[in-house]
């Protein structure tokens, strides 16, 4: 929470995270996909800047699984899985 706060964001910009909404110009990327056992807490959550971070991992991400069907399943050895709570990381 120091973290968030640290990066700006406002008791209610938290509060909408935790209601599955993000801040404007932010996403609110699971680490671990809920597919693959991911959860919804907030230490499986990462607030990641939209342009360009949160499309480039997610286009990698899509292009990993690409051509999988529904119930189709593929070990993935580098899972792009940002870490920490805010990405980038404000300096």
């Amino acid at each position: 929470m120091k973290q968030l706060k640290n990066a700006g964001l406002s008791d209610s910009d938290i509060a909408r995270m935790q209601d599955g909404l993000n801040p404007k110009g932010w996403q609110v990327h699971h680490k671990l996909p809920l597919d693959d056992g991911g959860t919804n807490s907030m230490d499986n959550l990462i607030l990641m800047k939209n342009d360009p971070f949160h499309k480039a991992i997610t286009n990698e991400q899509n292009a990993l699984t690409r051509g999988l069907t529904p119930g189709q399943t593929k070990k993935i050895k580098n899972w792009p899985i940002p870490s920490g709570e805010i990405y980038p990381i404000e300096k």
